[in-house]
């Protein structure tokens, strides 16, 4: 499994967490900690395509394979 895969599975993980997470404490009525969690998903999801992106990408042009 390369470093790519790793970060795409662990990013993956950590935005089902943190909506979990966010969810839990907004009904919770922690409101802060609940949209902050929350604020989290978004860049997390960024982060995990950009590393699924960098996978399929082929090493002698750079380009994504079909």
């Amino acid at each position: 499994m390369t470093v790519d895969l790793m970060t795409l599975y662990a990013c993956r993980t950590a935005a089902v967490t943190a909506t979990a997470g966010g969810a839990s404490f907004t009904l919770a009525h922690e409101w802060l900690a609940g949209a902050l969690l929350l604020w989290l998903v978004p860049s997390l999801l960024l982060i995990a395509n950009r590393a699924r992106l960098a996978h399929i990408r082929t090493p002698q042009t750079g380009r994504t394979r079909p």
